[in-house]
């Protein structure tokens, strides 16, 4: 079934993993240098060393977050954490900026678990109000139609 609504963007900006890119680039080379000059390290190291930058570049651009709304559920894929969230289990929708619908004072209960997933500077999103104490929120790039495919709530 195809979802009525998919989202998905990386979790860092892209200008942000480019930059990360080029100081971890920069940094290995600096390492290289400082290494042909100073003769302080082994080669092993220098290999191991760019091995993990390298694992560092390519998860700074596979961070991924991902919406999907079918006509049953919604699932928030963020990273490797797959979270379904069935209608029927909803209880309660907000929308806006995400440090205003986070004012946890018209939801608080004891022993409620709070559940945020955000892309790097996204300030829009969506909050529910799910079954079992507990609340989701989740940045997207369309609050409003987001808001609109799912339960209203009370």
């Amino acid at each position: 079934m195809e979802p009525s609504y998919q989202e998905s963007r990386m979790i860092l900006p892209k200008n942000l993993a480019i930059i990360a890119a080029l100081m971890l680039i920069a940094s290995y080379a600096a390492i290289l240098v400082t290494d042909y000059f100073y003769d302080c390290s082994s080669d092993a190291i220098n290999i191991a060393c760019g091995v993990v930058f390298l694992i560092a570049i390519v998860i700074c651009f596979a961070l991924r977050f991902t919406t999907e709304i079918y006509d049953d559920r919604i699932e928030l894929k963020y990273i490797v954490k797959k979270t379904v969230i069935p209608f029927e289990q909803i209880i309660e929708t907000k929308t806006g900026e995400l440090n205003i619908i986070k004012s946890y004072t018209a939801w608080s209960l004891k022993g409620v678990k709070y559940h945020t997933y955000s892309a790097v500077g996204e300030d829009m999103g969506v909050g529910l109000k799910v079954t079992g104490k507990r609340v989701y929120y989740f940045s997207t790039t369309d609050p409003d139609t987001v808001a609109s495919l799912l339960p209203k709530g009370e």
